[in-house]
């Protein structure tokens, strides 16, 4: 199965004129990749340089919550999630301005997203516009895309580019929040990691105020060990609040990356909270709303269930309190 699924072909950015029915979503990328993609030979090489960019991202009419519907054949706004423009930035103060005169919920916040493992670019950008699609998210998203080779025998190869992208992400993360904006924080799977590495270098540099400049931290099956966890989470100190970890028991991915690594159980896949102590951190368990797709590896952006649940949560919340929908009222669901 390792072999097949890393020999298949995978979804790429196609390009449509859009279509009047559908909904449109500017998903601005931090992008840390090379433009080659992973083949027969193995991963691609990682980059010498990010860039950054824009892209308008068509979701159908016909859309399902927690599917992105790629398209079969020709491209077509009316049935698929296509992209419709895309804007190049020369330097990332520029990119950072554009993001901030875009945000109409005046709010005062963007939503920085940070994909997990196995996962290529144009499958990065379509999660990210079927997110914020889905929990109708007002802030400005941000994807932050690293070099993952978008393979599953690349597992090794995807824990080593998430620590060569911390300095990138850094960099995003203190230009997104130089002028009083403020960041929420979402990160999946091994994404999760490249967070918690990022956030612990950016505590011993002191590059940013990280208690005041990130607004909340949202972990989905969060692959890291939860003995690390501890002692990223020491040396950051003051966590943002809220700061929710979503876990889900029967995460068969995170079961594989348990038996990669020693056999360690992964914070993702444990449904108390014991591995996080007293730390300000809120455990959600969406273990009930599983459906059984990619290994209930992405139960919160997928199941139907959880998304109908969070966001009727978000719609019955304080008005003012849910600056990205219905993230910020997860401890509603905490167990």
């Amino acid at each position: 199965a390792f072999v097949l699924g890393g020999c298949s072909e995978r979804g790429v950015l196609e390009f449509a004129m859009p279509d009047a029915s559908a909904t449109t979503h500017t998903i601005w990328v931090s992008n840390f990749r090379s433009d080659v993609q992973a083949d027969s030979r193995g991963a691609p090489p990682r980059p010498e340089a990010f860039s950054f960019e824009a892209i308008d991202v068509s979701v159908p009419a016909t859309h399902a919550p927690g599917q992105i519907e790629w398209p079969d054949g020709s491209p077509d706004a009316r049935t698929d999630f296509v992209s419709i423009g895309q804007r190049q930035f020369k330097t990332i103060d520029t990119f950072a301005t554009d993001v901030t005169r875009s945000d109409q919920s005046q709010l005062e916040e963007t939503l920085v997203f940070v994909h997990g493992y196995n996962t290529r670019h144009a499958e990065a950008v379509y999660q990210v516009a079927q997110f914020v699609h889905d929990f109708e998210i007002p802030v400005p998203p941000v994807l932050f895309s690293w070099p993952s080779a978008g393979l599953t025998i690349g597992y090794v190869y995807d824990r080593d580019s998430a620590l060569l992208a911390r300095d990138e992400l850094e960099e995003t993360l203190v230009s997104l929040t130089r002028n009083g904006r403020k960041v929420v924080l979402v990160g999946h799977s091994m994404g999760s990691y490249l967070i918690m590495e990022t956030l612990r270098q950016i505590a011993l540099k002191g590059s940013m105020d990280i208690d005041r400049d990130i607004d909340s931290i949202t972990l989905m099956a969060p692959d890291v060990d939860g003995e690390l966890f501890r002692e990223q989470a020491m040396t950051i100190g003051d966590l943002p609040t809220p700061f929710f970890i979503m876990v889900a028991e029967q995460d068969g991915a995170l079961r594989i990356s348990s038996l990669l690594t020693g056999r360690r159980p992964r914070l993702g896949a444990q449904t108390d909270r014991t591995i996080v102590g007293d730390l300000p951190i809120t455990v959600v368990d969406v273990s009930d709303l599983a459906i059984g797709g990619e290994f209930n590896h992405k139960i919160a952006t997928t199941s139907p269930s959880a998304i109908a649940l969070l966001r009727g949560l978000a719609q019955q919340g304080p008005p003012g309190v849910a600056p990205v929908g219905a993230l910020v009222v997860l401890s509603q669901l905490a167990r």
